[in-house]
């Protein structure tokens, strides 16, 4: 007789919380049609000039918001997966490091080392700017001393609560992560910098559904092992 099947939980897309899309899809495409509406019905050309200037600031939002999109996360009996859950291409993409999201990323439940939920304003905040965190899905360009991008770190924009797994990576399957080049026209001392993707130990990935996913973590066998 085999024991208890480990639960199974499923959460597509799951960066893309209210605040999110209230600021990076809703607010640009709102500024940009009333700067339309006002200039067609004023005809006054200076709104045409405005949606230019919010060119930039679009398309800021617009990429983190696509960086975002594909994020979900997926427990099954044999380990636990997060990027591209919902694609059957994921497995085999090679995507840049901004764009690490469009990639999986599994761990077997034998080589998870560690998992919590972290749901602390501060804390949260402390993992953005904490270099063990540096990820491309939560900015929209390399920081300073930013020399390498931590693949397997899914931090999105505005994360309200996140998933933090510690990983064997010895023992994972990612996609392969290309680097990229970033410019930052000499603001930081440098014109531009190619980012290289590392294989983080510590694997991130927000949830909109804190409660949901940790009571399927508790009916998982080997994480209940890990907090007994």
């Amino acid at each position: 007789m085999t024991g208890p099947r480990p639960a199974r939980y499923v959460e597509a897309h799951s960066a893309l919380n209210r605040p999110l899309l209230a600021w990076y899809l809703l607010a640009p495409a709102a500024a940009e049609a009333a700067c339309l509406i006002a200039g067609l019905a004023f005809g006054q050309p200076w709104f045409f000039v405005i949606m230019g200037w919010l060119f930039v600031p679009v398309l800021i939002c617009s990429s983190l918001l696509y960086r975002n999109w594909p994020t979900g996360i997926r427990l099954d009996e044999a380990g636990i997966s997060i990027g591209a859950i919902g694609s059957d291409q994921a497995a085999r993409r090679t995507p840049t490091v901004n764009h690490q999201s469009r990639g999986l990323f599994t761990c077997p439940w034998p080589a998870v080392e560690g998992i919590h939920l972290v749901t602390d304003r501060a804390e949260l905040r402390q993992m953005k700017n904490s270099p063990r965190y540096y990820t491309f899905t939560n900015r929209w360009t390399a920081k300073r001393g930013m020399s390498h991008c931590n693949i397997g770190v899914l931090a999105s924009p505005f994360m309200r609560a996140a998933l933090v797994i510690e990983v064997d990576p010895a023992a994972v399957t990612a996609s392969e992560i290309r680097p990229a080049r970033f410019y930052d026209n000499y603001l930081h001392g440098y014109f531009s910098r190619l980012t290289q993707p590392r294989l983080s130990p510590v694997w991130v990935a927000p949830t909109r559904h804190p409660e949901a996913l940790r009571k399927a973590l508790d009916a998982v066998p080997a994480v209940r092992a890990q907090t007994a």
